[in-house]
C-alpha cells in the first residue's frame, strides 16, 4: 500500500504547471503578464480582476511585485521600472523636499505613501507601488530582503 501512495504521489511532483520539459515561462512574459493584470486591475472593469484587487492596498502590492519583475527581467522593462524610480528618487532628494534623503528613506517614504492613504483613484497607489518595488532593491537593509524574497520566488517560474 505504501508503494502505491508513493507511485500515485510521484508524477505530481515531477511536473510542474508553471515548468514543462525543462521550459520555463520566463520573467519576460511573467512581467507582460502581471503588467497586463495591474493595467486590468488600474481600470477596474474585470470582475474576476476586481474581485482580487478591488481595495488599492492589494493594487499597490500587485504593482511592487510587477516592479521587482521588471528589474529582474531586464531590457525594456528593467528602464521602464528604473525610469519611474529615478523620477521619484530626484524628486525626493531634491533640497526643497526632503534635503538628505537617503534610498532607504525614500524606499519608506514611497511604501507608506503606496500602502497606508485611503485613496480614491487607483492609479496613485499603482504608480506609488510600482517605485516603491523598485526601490526596495536600491535601498537594501530590510527593504532589500523584501526584495529578494520576491525576486526569489519569481525567479522560480524561469
Amino acid at each position: 500500500m505504501t508503494t502505491s501512495i508513493l507511485y500515485v504521489a510521484a508524477p505530481a511532483t515531477e511536473i510542474s504547471p508553471v515548468v514543462r520539459d525543462g521550459v520555463g515561462v520566463g520573467l519576460t512574459s511573467l512581467a507582460f503578464t502581471v503588467g497586463a493584470i495591474l493595467f486590468m486591475a488600474i481600470r477596474n472593469k474585470s470582475t474576476p480582476v476586481r474581485k482580487l484587487f478591488d481595495d488599492e492596498r492589494n493594487l499597490a502590492g500587485l504593482a511592487a511585485v510587477f516592479g521587482v519583475l521588471s528589474v529582474l527581467a531586464g531590457g525594456t522593462w528593467r528602464a521602464i521600472a528604473l525610469g519611474a524610480q529615478d523620477i521619484s528618487s530626484s524628486t525626493l532628494s531634491d533640497p526643497n523636499i526632503a534635503a538628505g534623503a537617503t534610498p532607504m528613506g525614500t524606499a519608506l517614504i514611497l511604501t507608506v505613501l503606496a500602502f497606508l492613504p485611503e485613496w480614491t483613484r487607483r492609479l496613485p497607489p499603482a504608480f506609488l507601488g510600482l517605485i516603491a518595488g523598485v526601490s526596495w532593491g536600491v535601498a537594501g537593509g530590510y527593504f532589500g530582503i523584501l526584495y529578494k524574497i520576491i525576486g526569489g520566488i519569481l525567479g522560480r517560474f524561469s
